[in-house]
């Protein structure tokens, strides 16, 4: 175990002996949530964590642990034979794998995990997201609320993929609990940590509503908690958490801290009337394209091309497509950041996401808050991430 960063605090203490020496499956294993979710398995619980890959190309950040710690399974949810002997043997299934390539691989692998979870008698913990609520409602958001048909491609697939679990738990099927984590953010996470960081030390970010639009984060550790929580809760079958920190920030503070982390620019706030005279003005619009013309692909039918082009392209392409961006980028102007569309909205909305019910029937209690979990992940980003 001294391969492992075992977390100071003892906020799953109770819990954690409800999974010593039992053997846990762990879907997406490789990723943010899923690497460290296997992590604390082993270092809290003494669990048996296995991992269900697709290749062994994707095993690297599993095997810092030892190998010999991680079973590893090669397959994926497609196939019914690897599912099969990934799933047997276990007692718990924590289903954090998402496919952003192929959305309907998304529904098509969840019928087939749930009749590996039911065949093998297995609890089913499915890791879905409360964008299931975008466009975020001003006030307070509870799991009573009924989710929203967006349009919005990875919230609609994750309600699809929610539906089928709670179908087979209301058919008897299956025991199963889903967790809705917020805005997740810590050391290796891409979406909420690289992505932001990586935009404050190019460019300029824009905020609308003045910055002052609420962000419910939640540090990964104490996403993990619940997950573990709910596997050895079982009042949880059938339930949905939402998963947050004790109290929102603002986007602002939010944004400021990687940039205080880094030692950056800190974003640029504006009143929302301001932002969009900026990115429907020609010239002001122009800017934000060369600047960032990834902008481009961020429009809906667009979107879905290029994610189309780039899953049919080599590996000789991207890295040619890496190299001819990166030319680019040494002339073009320097990017600023203006959201718009999905994320725009969430930026603005002013939603406090509601705990209650995981902090009363799962014993959860966020251990981290955004003071302590920004400085874990600062220190990680001043290493990810060194000044030039």
């Amino acid at each position: 175990m001294n391969k492992l960063f075992v977390p100071v605090g003892t906020d799953i203490a109770d819990v954690a002996p409800g999974l010593r020496d039992r053997r846990v499956l762990v879907t997406g294993a490789n990723g943010f949530i899923g690497t460290r979710l296997v992590e604390r398995l082993l270092a809290e619980c003494q669990a048996r964590p296995r991992a269900l890959l697709r290749s062994y190309s994707r095993a690297a950040r599993l095997a810092r642990f030892g190998l010999d710690q991680v079973e590893i399974v090669i397959g994926s949810l497609a196939e019914p034979a690897t599912l099969a002997r990934a799933v047997d043997g276990c007692t718990v299934v924590f289903h954090c794998a998402y496919d952003r390539g192929d959305l309907d691989a998304n529904r098509n692998g969840m019928h087939a995990l749930i009749e590996a979870c039911s065949r093998h008698r297995v609890r089913l913990i499915h890791v879905s997201t409360f964008s299931v609520y975008e466009p975020l409602p001003d006030g307070e958001l509870a799991e009573e609320a009924d989710p929203v048909r967006s349009g919005i491609p990875y919230s609609e697939t994750k309600l699809d993929v929610e539906g089928l679990v709670l179908a087979a738990v209301e058919q008897g099927r299956l025991d199963a609990t889903v967790i809705m984590p917020t805005i997740v953010y810590g050391p290796n996470a891409k979406g909420w940590t690289l992505f932001p960081a990586s935009q404050l030390k190019n460019g300029t970010v824009l905020l609308p509503e003045n910055g002052e639009g609420l962000c419910n984060a939640v540090y990964v550790d104490d996403v993990c908690q619940a997950l573990i929580r709910a596997a050895v809760a079982p009042s949880a079958r059938g339930r949905r958490y939402l998963i947050s920190g004790e109290t929102p920030v603002t986007w602002y503070d939010f944004y400021k801290a990687y940039a205080d982390a880094l030692d950056l620019a800190p974003p640029q706030p504006l009143p929302s009337m301001e932002l969009s005279r900026r990115t429907r003005n020609p010239s002001g619009a122009l800017r934000l394209l060369l600047g960032d013309p990834k902008r481009i692909v961020q429009w809906g039918p667009l979107r879905r091309v290029a994610m189309a082009a780039k899953n049919g392209m080599t590996p000789s392409q991207k890295n040619l497509v890496k190299r001819v961006y990166g030319i680019y980028r040494r002339f073009a102007p320097q990017p600023v950041y203006a959201p718009s569309g999905q994320l725009r909205q969430l930026l603005s909305a002013r939603c406090r996401v509601r705990i209650d019910r995981a902090r009363s029937e799962l014993g959860y209690q966020p251990a981290f808050d955004f003071d302590r979990g920004m400085l874990m992940t600062g220190a990680w980003l001043r290493w990810a991430m060194p000044s030039d």
